[in-house]
């Protein structure tokens, strides 16, 4: 007995030492990486490339001030818009007075909302309003997101060449949670275009966050509770802060602050004197069935595209006839589906003045 409890506490001593070293080396494993792939890399690479990398590691490329880290910016879909009134009145040929705004998801960025060849964003330009896509870095936190595109939403409103009457926002996947965060802090900032959102349109939401996120934040809390397993745990935590959002929602600053974080993620209201909508889709074409909806888009279940609320949390607030599920689509199904297309059209010209 005695032999085997020295034998334990040998064991429990090479662990703790190897989970020492893991803790040490991460951070070096984290800056190694960067390294490699600011070197590693084609000296231009591919716009896909970067919005993947900045997704899984945007957070330590912002912290580096990598080239590669994306910085927030709008675009026509064609060229980075300028906040400069003269500049930008040259870059748009035909500005309007409404501004539909397309907020891409994770691992993505804004030159991926043309496909096959829809354009939710442009798809409304033929009812009179100016396209304009943002682009960010999906590896920061979402509230930080948020609260920089509320923020940046107001200069570009500011140098707009004609007075913006309306605003539309479409976002899909964690577009969504940074669009929610951005009406948030938007209030809390007392900035002005929030006065002219008409219209937010969540595609695929993960509102109470995605099932592979949780996955990978359930595992990491679970062996941080096993001493043996901490070099392990060490390694989890390499996940960039917005993957980590992902896995319940998360749109405040205050959810990822406080320590220890709290076990749900506060519910802001959705903006006041807004339409807001929120589409979901199943892979199944039985959008009733539960094992359908528990699976949704193959990414996002329903009940999270919808905001939906249980014993535990909160509803995000979505109204019942705001709601729409979309059978036989994809996560990325949402951005080219002609009903979610016709949706988007009656929901917006609804609202429009």
């Amino acid at each position: 007995m005695v032999f085997k409890r020295r034998i334990n506490r040998t064991l429990q001593l090479l662990l703790s030492d190897l989970s020492d070293r893991a803790l040490a080396n991460a951070s070096q494993w984290r800056a190694g990486l960067g390294e490699f792939v600011e070197t590693g890399l084609p000296p231009v690479p591919s716009d896909l490339v970067i919005a993947t990398m900045n997704g899984v590691m945007g957070d330590a490329l912002e912290e580096r001030k990598s080239r590669l880290a994306q910085r927030m910016a709008f675009s026509s879909g064609m060229q980075p818009l300028s906040l400069d009134p003269i500049r930008l009145a040259g870059q748009l040929s035909l500005p309007q007075t409404r501004i539909v705004i397309c907020v891409h998801g994770w691992c993505m960025n804004d030159s991926q909302w043309q496909r096959k060849p829809h354009d939710h964003g442009r798809n409304l330009a033929k009812f009179g309003y100016t396209p304009v896509y943002l682009r960010y870095n999906t590896g920061r936190h979402i509230s930080s997101n948020g609260e920089d595109f509320a923020l940046l939403l107001e200069q570009l409103i500011a140098t707009w060449p004609c007075p913006v009457q309306e605003i539309v926002i479409i976002a899909h996947s964690m577009g969504g949670l940074v669009s929610r965060s951005a009406c948030f802090y938007a209030a809390r900032h007392q900035v002005s275009w929030l006065n002219q959102l008409t219209t937010l349109v969540t595609l695929g939401t993960p509102h109470n966050g995605a099932p592979l996120a949780k996955l990978a934040s359930w595992a990491e809390t679970r062996i941080a509770a096993v001493p043996y397993l901490q070099s392990v745990v060490n390694l989890t935590r390499l996940r960039s802060a917005g993957s980590k959002d992902l896995s319940l929602g998360t749109i405040c600053h205050s959810d990822w602050q406080r320590e220890p974080p709290p076990p749900y993620p506060l519910r802001p209201p959705l903006p006041d004197g807004v339409a807001c909508y929120a589409v979901a889709s199943c892979l199944s074409q039985h959008t009733q069935d539960e094992r359908s909806r528990r699976i949704g888009d193959g990414l996002v279940p329903v009940a999270s595209a919808l905001g939906e609320g249980d014993e535990q949390q909160l509803a995000v607030g979505f109204p019942a006839v705001n709601q729409c599920v979309v059978g036989s689509v994809n996560h990325m199904g949402l951005l080219t589906h002609p009903f979610v297309a016709r949706k988007i059209e009656q929901w917006v010209l609804a609202n429009s003045g």
